[in-house]
């Protein structure tokens, strides 16, 4: 019988934040157990910025790609 149980992860939102602008989102998922909408979903939750879907075929022909920075939460 597989192990169906949840791990859980914790990480802060600025760590998501810079690992979403430096790993393509589908290896990310997969890293920990998502699925790409999934790890999406979580992003939205935190008001996390994500790449536009050009971004990694940019970055790979040198061309300029733009970053969105990580917005201030509201308290």
């Amino acid at each position: 019988m597989a192990d169906t149980s949840a791990c859980r992860v914790s990480l802060s939102r600025q760590d998501l934040y810079k690992q979403v602008w430096s790993t393509p989102m589908s290896r990310l998922a997969r890293q920990y157990g998502l699925s790409d909408s999934g790890l999406a979903k979580v992003c939205k939750k935190h008001c996390i910025p994500r790449p536009p879907r050009d971004h990694w075929s940019r970055l790979r022909h040198g061309k300029e790609v733009r970053v969105k920075p990580l917005p201030a939460l509201d308290a």
